[in-house]
Parts: structure tokens; C-alpha cells; sequence
């Protein structure tokens, strides 16, 4: 079942953005759609009106069955509309859908809880290129679904977006997550069920990437990661995956699965891009994430000084007061993700999320890269409330005989200092 507090708060969001208005514009073949009123030659797949039954116990399409093709446009009164995304809750609980779930490949979004319950998908999932963003839930409870594709358009994957716990393979083809890494939470394969399981489910990556993806959650919680140059799935990457893609780009193996896997790229082709990307995986053509040597241990829960931490000059005491409050912010955690990489779920500090009582979605998660001299950096930081990340963070360090992490944060032209210390 869904969260209850996520349960409100969309509650919420779905009767200001329904309110006053129908769920669809019009109907072809049966799947409704919303124009768009930021481009009117544009479409979402939308959910159905009906009037009859409470909204707490709607399901969209209750008399759809088999499989689900999408069309990538649609005409309507002479006008053709661009299928750009697939809407709130467009399909949510459609049980009713049966076999591969064949997505437009004009979409950009797709969005909470659009294929919510429909267990009946089975097979693999392509998203799209060009997909920037998956919403809450979106295949949570797709229990049939045995593999999805992530293409590198994707800069967000909300929790629950792919919690199928079916899911045998996840095929992931972006190249480099490093600035984006702290957008994606570990909740993204467990959140609305039982969740994927991560100690046979395999990752499929990118070799340039490979340490990208076993430094970042939820990625490095997978157990067996393999990468896409590894087309024939024997050991290592060598000159026997080459001699297959060539096979494959002359025509000379007909086996749609081994077809799929020559085309490493995954631009719809084996062809000569695919070749190099194999013999560079070969060559280790590809940039070390972190540094073995380093030794030094940042991992802890840590409570903020709320004397030295200042936020625009005032101190977090100062604030606390003013906000009638005697609060010690806590539960700053640092985990240990691979050598000299930590990530942090509020380098904020609790500004936001504790003082002000502003919630979960104030949280300024992050990255750090340390040296074993004590100098920290940032990698990458996220924050849901503000869809946006730090300016800067400067003159960072951690202090091992102190347990003390302190820090200068710029975010949105407002200056922080951060001191943290382990209890």
C-alpha cells in the first residue's frame, strides 16, 4: 500500500491540479489524453473520468485488457497531438493489462503512480530516451515485470519508481551519475511493496561507469553488477564480445537476445560505436572514481554545534531561539560508501528539517570525497524541496582525532558554516 503521508500530500496536489476541470480532453482508440496547457500541440496519456465511483477507490481503465502499445502521436478533430508524457495515475491498478508494455518514444515524463499495480505487465520495460523523470510508484507492484532499461536522459527516479519485485535486470545506460548521484534514494527499489530484491536482481552498466555505480546509493547495493560490453555474458570483457557484435552488425547471428546485447549503446544498432565501447572496457579506458589508499573514516550519526554552526551569519542556537525552541539537531548521518566517499543525508545540518520544522523534503543530501590529509569536497547534492543542488561547498575538512566535520556552504546566494561532531 502507498505511504499515508505521501498518500496526503498527493491527495492534495491531485484536487488543486483536478479542481474545476476533467480528468481528459478526448479518447482515441479507447486511452484518454490531456492537452497540455503548456504546448497545445502536445498530449499526456491521462486517467478516466468516472463519476460513479469515489476516487479512494478508483481504478483507471477497468475494462482494459492485453497488451498496451502507446502511440507516440494522436489525431483528434482534424489536430495532431505529441504524446509527451503519461500521466498522474494514468493506469494505476490495471490488472487487466497483459504481456510488454510498449512506451512512445516521444515521452519525457512519466509520472506518480501511472503504472501502479498493473501486475499483468510482464517482460522488460524500455523507458525511453528522453525520459527526464519517474514519478512515485510509477511500476511499483508491477509484479510481472522481469527487467526495465534506464536511459541517460533520466536525471530523477522518485521512491517506489521501480519497485516490481519481480525484476530480474536492471539495465542502467548512463555514463556518468557523478553530479547527479545524491538525486537518487535507495527507496527507488523498495518503497510501495516488498521491494526488488538486490541480492539476485543484476545491474547492468556502463564499463565507463562502473565505479560510479558501486559508489552510489541505490546502486551499490546491488549485489552482481555486470556491464553492457560484456555481450556474450562469459567472464570478462575480451575479444570474444568484439568477434559477437561484428557477427551481429554483419548479419551473421540471427538470436534477438544476442542482437540486443551487441548493441551495447543501445541506440538501436550493433554498429561500429558499440565495437569501441567493447575495446575500450578492454583497455580500462575509463577514470578511477575513488582511492584505495585512503583510510580515513567519516561514518557516523552526528550531532550539529549549534554554537559555530551559523546559517547568513546567525547561529543555529540563535535561530533555535528565535523559533522558541531548545533544539539539538541530531541524526546528521555519514555513511561510508567506498573509499574516501561518504554520502551525508543533511549537510544542512538540520536547518531546515529540525529548527524551521520543515520536513524531510528540506534534507541537502550529498557526497563528499575525503583524503586521507582531512580535506573534504563535494561530488554531487540534492535537495526534493528545491529541485536543486549546493553553489559550493569550501575550505571542507574532517578533524579524525576530533571526530569534527566542518564546511562553507553557498545555496541560492546564502552562506552557511557547518560543524559536526560525532557524540
Amino acid at each position: 500500500m502507498k505511504p499515508q503521508l505521501l498518500i496526503t500530500l498527493l491527495a492534495a496536489v491531485i484536487s488543486l491540479a483536478m479542481s474545476g476541470e476533467e480528468f481528459y480532453d478526448f479518447k482515441v482508440n479507447g486511452i484518454a489524453y490531456k492537452i497540455n496547457e503548456d504546448a497545445p500541440t502536445t498530449v499526456s496519456v491521462a486517467k478516466e473520468q468516472d463519476p460513479n465511483i469515489a476516487e479512494t477507490n478508483y481504478t483507471s481503465y477497468a475494462n482494459l485488457t492485453g497488451t498496451l502499445t502507446l502511440p507516440e502521436r494522436v489525431t483528434h478533430d482534424g489536430v495532431t497531438y505529441t504524446v509527451t508524457a503519461i500521466g498522474l495515475e494514468a493506469f494505476q491498478g490495471c490488472a487487466g493489462l497483459t504481456g510488454e508494455l510498449v512506451l512512445p518514444k516521444t515521452i519525457t515524463l512519466i509520472d506518480h503512480w501511472a503504472f501502479y499495480q498493473c501486475s499483468g505487465l510482464t517482460g522488460h520495460v524500455v523507458i525511453p530516451d528522453g525520459v527526464t523523470m519517474v514519478g512515485y510508484g510509477a511500476f511499483g507492484e508491477c509484479d510481472g515485470l522481469r527487467s526495465v532499461t534506464v536511459p541517460a536522459s533520466v536525471q530523477q527516479l522518485d521512491p517506489g519508481s521501480l519497485d516490481a519485485p519481480g525484476l530480474e535486470a536492471v539495465v542502467v545506460l548512463m555514463d556518468d551519475i557523478t553530479s547527479i548521484a545524491a538525486r537518487f534514494k535507495r527507496g527507488i527499489f523498495h518503497y510501495t511493496s516488498t521491494g526488488v530484491d538486490l541480492s539476485t536482481c543484476r545491474l547492468v552498466v556502463p564499463a565507463v561507469a562502473q565505479q560510479q555505480y558501486q559508489a552510489f546509493i541505490p546502486w551499490c547495493d546491488f549485489e552482481h553488477v555486470d556491464l553492457l560490453e560484456n555481450v556474450d555474458g562469459q567472464g570478462t570483457v575480451d575479444v570474444s564480445d568484439v568477434n559477437m557484435t561484428i557477427n551481429a552488425m554483419l548479419g551473421k547471428i540471427s538470436d534477438p537476445q544476442v542482437v540486443t546485447a551487441a548493441d551495447v549503446n543501445r541506440d538501436g544498432a550493433a554498429d561500429v560505436s558499440d565495437v569501441n565501447r567493447i575495446i575500450n572496457a578492454m583497455l580500462g579506458k575509463y577514470p578511477r572514481l575513488w582511492d584505495s589508499s585512503v583510510t580515513i573514516d567519516m561514518s557516523g550519526s552526528y550531532d550539529t554545534d549549534m554554537e559555530q554552526s551559523t546559517y547568513n551569519g546567525v547561529t543555529f542556537a540563535e535561530w533555535a531561539a528565535q523559533y522558541g525552541k531548545t533544539t539539538q539537531c541530531t541524526g546528521i548521518n555519514i555513511e561510508r560508501i567506498a573509499p574516501g566517499i561518504f554520502f551525508c543525508n543533511d549537510i544542512f545540518g538540520g536547518c531546515y528539517s529540525q529548527i524551521l520544522d520543515a520536513g524531510f523534503m528540506y534534507l541537502m543530501s550529498c557526497y563528499l570525497r575525503v583524503d586521507n590529509e582531512g580535506n573534504v569536497s563535494l561530488m554531487s547534492s540534492y535537495c526534493p524541496a528545491w529541485e536543486s543542488g549546493l553553489g559550493a561547498l569550501t575550505d571542507g575538512h574532517y578533524d579524525s582525532a576530533t571526530a569534527t566535520l566542518s564546511c562553507n556552504l553557498m545555496f541560492n546566494g546564502r552562506p552557511f558554516h557547518i560543524v559536526l561532531r560525532l557524540p
